[in-house]
């Protein structure tokens, strides 16, 4: 027997059986990774029946079966639709391509723009899912983590919101801002805390998040006036001039107004007290120098996103549009008051 031992200590032995556990290793992780592509597909393809449940896309199905060399037009086509609005035929193209599709990029891609499409028709739950499965299959997604951040955000799942910000803070975004509005927000929904305290927690993050006043302030007016005036500066009057100028009359504080040059303006504007002789916003001097017939004008305000600079009728913390966090800036305009008699219209 002492042959054997001989041949076990041959360097050539020892190189033959490193190349053999080498060679089995990497055939086993190989049929490792095809069954578990394989159950991936399978899994995909289950989860995408449930979006896939009548044959809409029946049409692009065909013609992928009749030319595959059409997929990439298609992806073009699904995103010329998305622009023009027409999110039932985007969705239509995109469940096509999922279908046929067996690249993972390609696949990843076109479960982005399905979940776009899902957003902007308003079926947040879906876009969601097909969000959370597009991660799953590329975990750094930074495109897909934006969308599904602002979807949580919309839903009120605000802890949801906050740990896809912990992932978009490892993929090196500031998140700061988005951190501080979805805290803000859990502060003021948090049935857990007394409302006492929650008034407090919201002046102090008055003070350290300016961007977040008119939130905080238009959530402390009707509750604690006496806090929310407190809490008010010039700053925080542009903010919220369009809710300062509907505030009742006996709500208005008159020595804080006072003290605050753009609200010593507006109340002189709409004639609660006269302390003001001009003011730097067009709309509020002219309402001034009017004097008493500033009825025969009507104070009204737009809402502009400084990023896109679309035009909204309502206040919003996130434009519509480009979906920018803070973005709005309060327009003042002037119309027409219908409800003035017919000597001050004249006058007009």
């Amino acid at each position: 027997m002492d042959f054997l031992a001989i041949d076990y200590r041959n360097p050539a032995f020892s190189i033959a059986m490193l190349l053999i556990v080498i060679a089995a290793v990497a055939t086993i992780d190989h049929l490792i990774g095809v069954f578990k592509r394989r159950f991936q597909d399978r899994k995909l393809t289950r989860f995408l029946s449930r979006f896939n449940s009548h044959a809409k896309s029946a049409d692009y199905k065909a013609i992928l079966n009749y030319e595959p060399g059409a997929l990439y037009s298609l992806i073009l086509l699904a995103g010329i639709y998305y622009k023009s609005g027409d999110y039932s035929e985007t969705m239509k193209i995109c469940l096509a391509l999922l279908d046929i599709a067996t690249d993972r990029n390609t696949r990843v891609t076109v479960m982005l723009q399905l979940a776009r499409a899902y957003f902007k028709a308003g079926f947040l739950q879906r876009s969601r899912d097909i969000l959370l499965e597009s991660i799953r299959l590329r975990s750094r997604n930074h495109e897909a983590l934006e969308l599904l951040l602002i979807i949580y955000e919309q839903m009120r799942e605000y802890k949801l919101a906050l740990e896809v910000l912990s992932a978009l803070r490892e993929l090196g975004d500031d998140v700061s801002r988005e951190t501080a509005f979805l805290e803000a927000n859990q502060l003021l929904g948090d049935p857990f805390i007394t409302e006492s305290k929650r008034q407090i927690e919201a002046a102090e993050l008055i003070k350290t998040s300016p961007f977040l006043a008119r939130l905080l302030l238009s959530y402390l007016l009707p509750r604690n006036p006496k806090l929310a005036w407190e809490c008010m500066g010039q700053e925080e009057a542009k903010a919220t001039i369009d809710l300062f100028w509907n505030l009742p009359k006996e709500a208005i504080n008159e020595a804080k107004a006072q003290q605050i040059p753009l609200l010593s303006e507006l109340y002189t504007a709409k004639g609660v007290f006269e302390s003001a002789t001009g003011s730097s916003v067009f709309e509020l001097d002219l309402l001034i120098r009017l004097g008493d017939n500033r009825a025969v004008c009507k104070l009204e305000f737009e809402y502009r996103c400084e990023h896109c600079q679309a035009l909204y009728p309502v206040h919003f913390d996130r434009c519509p549009g480009c979906l920018t966090l803070g973005a709005v800036a309060i327009e003042t305009v002037l119309s027409k008051n219908e409800d003035t008699n017919e000597d001050s219209a004249n006058f007009y």
